[in-house]
């Protein structure tokens, strides 16, 4: 329940739902936690992922880290939050500098990205020096660069030609050359000469890396010299009303003569208006943007570039491309350098895009001798099965009901959304913001289901029991909210006086069976690759959850209603946004992207529609796990 304190804000009646801000140290990221949470726990939703060999048993030592300051370690895995904490983490408790970033994967430890800049002090042309401007220009790159293998060698490590220079560029030269007295800064990328600037400037150089989901739209501004994340906006993706995932989309393309132009148009419009957010936080001119990395499924990046999408949801269902797209950002209308590149991440099949290949390179699955899964749980869910030897790789329609659409009052991740529920002698809601809930998002959503399936309110088959079937052990508070509604039976997830709207959140059957289409698509999926391979779960060292809406559910409920394999908790990890990072750690760094188009071609593609057992798969899937 919910009860108001006497600073007139909310929070859930049972102590254990107290929600404290931990703080974690050196990396300055700070997460809410719940009373009684791990800090271990509080780790992964952070996206920090802590040594545990013991799997939690507190045995091995793998996970000390230092509280407040304080000179004596305690156990991560061991030590339940009950107050604002700063946690500094040591690197010898870290899973992932461990185990992954040894094996050179992160893009971090070498910040090389493709664009690059020059300042020049040229001596002008004299009668026994009579050079064209343009080839002058070279032989200072060239000379300035090391060489012109260095300048002109693409993020594949390949020897294009010597370097060249933009026909928009010869244009301009004559008079830059001349105006500011032969001291200019080049700007190039890959070898090509793409802009001049009077003057030094080669100590202010930004890209933007933007994550395209289905449902939101994410773009991280970084400083190419330093590889620091400068501004971080988003918001809504703006094609949400031709359609609340990608089949909707390509059908409203395929019916409208101009779908296709608008489709593009919204996202062009969004990313420049996200561009603008950023610059006036920033103080970051748009023509001091010099690349865009881009990272959406298959359908997202067609849409983006403006390319049709009709076939990928046709039999055979292929894509138009898969290779990593290199577009003028002028072309696309991106308001960021109009000679600026616009890079579309490679993909692997017409449901395997971009964003999943991301998430092989957060993983470092390609390095690992051991099995691992991944999981991307969004509207769409793509998984990954593999080590360093194979990669198989499907997607399944999960639907919208993890991202609150389709759901009587559900929502997104925002304020006012109850984002966990436990079940006790009545029910206990964390709201995000700590403020009266609005609605329901997907990790609430889990949990409801956990919940009413662990003390027999619903039963395997997804149906919630009459008042008179309510088995005798169930509090007569929790009995109270199981009501008849018009469209047949719901759950009272928090009462009218309890509402911001003042109207009863509600679980209904509706949205029930809308979560078991969707669990049931992922949990299917993960199943058919592993018949494909012949792989038991006992064999997967690791399963890492991707996207926002994984780094926010609990395991536990996840597992519970079947969403998730029936894993040990401790070998279930949280990877965040890995789109994102996948966005940002090619723009960063050409031999990350040469990784990525590498691993694109080397993942095998399993298309779900061509599998025999796909459908009894479905079908058993369906159905939640007995207790």
């Amino acid at each position: 329940m919910f009860r108001k304190n006497s600073n007139h804000t909310y929070q859930a009646a049972s102590p254990k739902m107290q929600l404290y801000e931990i703080t974690f140290q050196p990396d300055g990221v700070k997460v809410k936690a719940a009373g009684q949470t791990t800090i271990w726990e509080a780790g992964q939703r952070a996206g920090i992922i802590l040594n545990s060999v013991c799997g939690g048993a507190g045995t091995c030592g793998k996970c000390l880290v230092y509280l407040d300051g304080q000179e004596t370690p305690v156990r991560a895995c061991q030590y339940r939050v009950d107050r604002d904490l700063v946690v500094t983490i040591p690197e010898s408790s870290r899973f992932f500098e461990q185990k992954i970033l040894q094996e050179g994967i992160s893009s971090q430890a070498s910040i090389e990205p493709l664009v690059c800049k020059h300042y020049l002090q040229l001596a002008g042309p004299t009668l026994e020096d009579l050079r064209s401007d343009s080839q002058r220009l070279i032989a200072a790159v060239d000379e300035t660069a090391g060489g012109a293998v260095h300048t002109c060698r693409d993020h594949a490590g390949t020897v294009s030609g010597r370097t060249r220079i933009a026909n928009s560029l010869l244009r301009q030269l004559p008079a830059l050359f001349r105006e500011h007295n032969y001291a200019v800064t080049a700007v190039c990328h890959s070898g090509r000469i793409f802009a001049m600037e009077p003057g030094d400037t080669t100590g202010t150089m930004f890209g933007l890396a933007v994550d395209i989901g289905t449902t939101t739209v994410v773009a991280s501004l970084l400083n190419l010299v330093n590889g620091k994340t400068v501004g971080i906006a988003a918001q809504s993706n703006p094609q949400i009303p031709f359609g609340d995932d990608v089949v909707s989309r390509i059908e409203y393309s395929r019916a409208n003569p101009d779908g296709l132009r608008q489709l593009q148009h919204r996202m062009v419009d969004c990313l420049n208006q996200l561009i603008a957010d950023l610059c006036k936080k920033t103080l970051v001119q748009p023509w001091q943007i010099y690349e865009l990395t881009a990272a959406g499924n298959a359908t997202m990046q067609h849409l983006f570039l403006g390319v049709p999408v009709e076939q990928i949801a046709q039999a055979p269902y292929v894509a138009a491309f898969s290779e990593a797209v290199n577009a003028p950002a002028r072309e696309l209308g991106i308001n960021i350098h109009p000679q600026g590149n616009v890079y579309v991440m490679p993909s692997v099949a017409a449901h395997i895009g971009g964003d999943t290949v991301a998430v092989g390179l957060s993983t470092a699955m390609k390095f690992s001798e051991e099995i691992n899964l991944a999981i991307d749980i969004g509207t769409n869910g793509e998984i990954i099965l593999g080590n360093r030897d194979w990669l198989v790789t499907c997607s399944t329609a999960a639907g919208p009901a993890f991202e609150g659409a389709r759901i009587s009052h559900g929502m997104r991740g925002a304020a006012g959304a109850i984002e966990r529920l436990y079940i006790n002698q009545d029910v206990e809601c964390g709201v995000i913001g700590e403020v009266p809930p609005t609605g329901i998002c997907g990790s609430g959503l889990i949990d409801s289901i956990a919940e009413l399936l662990n003390i027999g309110l619903l039963d395997p088959s997804g149906r919630l029991c009459s008042r008179d079937e309510i088995p005798a052990a169930v509090p007569p508070k929790i009995r109270t909210r199981l009501i008849e509604t018009d469209n047949g039976p719901a759950f009272t997830l928090a009462y009218a006086d309890q509402t911001k709207h003042g109207k009863p959140i509600l679980l209904t059957q509706r949205d029930i069976r809308e979560t078991q289409l969707g669990k049931a698509a992922i949990a299917a999926g993960v199943a058919t690759l592993m018949h494909h391979r012949q792989i038991q779960p006992q064999q997967i060292g690791h399963l890492y959850l991707a996207g926002a809406f994984g780094n926010y559910i609990r395991p536990e409920s996840a597992r519970r209603i079947g969403l998730l394999p029936d894993l040990p908790l401790e070998k279930i990890l949280f990877i965040g946004n890995a789109a994102s990072t996948g966005a940002r750690e090619v723009l960063l760094s050409r031999q990350t992207r040469y990784r990525a188009e590498q691993l694109a071609r080397e993942m095998e593609y399993v298309e779900l529609a061509g599998q025999a057992d796909f459908q009894n798969l479905f079908a058993d899937c369906m159905f939640f796990p007995e207790k």
